[in-house]
């Protein structure tokens, strides 16, 4: 009989499957990164958005869109959301009065400290049995992964679908 204070072997064949493991980490960083927005008050959209903000302020719904690969149409209810929130505001764009330049409140300003050091504990806890060489050969093996699969650097799949596993 099978006592819950037994770890459970698992199966070895899967654990021996590289898209088993990408994919079984994935679903926990994911359930983790979730969760650890949520204590802070924030989606992973929402995430997403206001650091894509912090790189570039002042760009337009259709540049947020094109450049995190969300929809038109659901990129206008994120920035709406974003807006009641308090954590972006739309100002005239002073090159096309047709265009809003969205840009950071002080209080997302305010906010972006705390999502990083969010981001970068969960980094930590996961990549803790590794070295600091072999955290950036992990990175680098990804991100050329990644690459290979044709997915938008720093963009999680999620976010373009409108999921919030990101």
């Amino acid at each position: 009989m099978w006592c819950m204070t037994d770890r459970p072997t698992g199966i070895a064949a899967l654990d021996e499957r590289i898209p088993f493991l990408l994919s079984q980490l994935g679903a926990y960083v994911a359930g983790e990164f979730q969760r650890r927005m949520s204590d802070i008050g924030v989606e992973p959209r929402t995430y997403a958005v206001l650091m894509a903000l912090a790189t570039e302020d002042g760009q337009s719904q259709r540049q947020l869109s094109a450049r995190l690969g969300i929809h038109r149409n659901a990129m206008v209810t994120v920035v709406d959301a974003l807006e009641a929130d308090g954590l972006v505001k739309r100002l005239a764009n002073p090159h096309d009065r047709r265009v809003f330049a969205i840009t950071l409140t002080d209080q997302a300003r305010r906010l972006l400290p705390e999502l990083d050091k969010a981001g970068r504990a969960l980094e930590d806890t996961v990549t803790t049995p590794l070295s600091a060489a072999e955290r950036n050969t992990l990175r680098e093996l990804l991100q050329r992964i990644a690459g290979g699969a044709g997915l938008i650097p720093g963009v999680h799949p999620g976010l373009t679908r409108g999921g919030v596993d990101c």
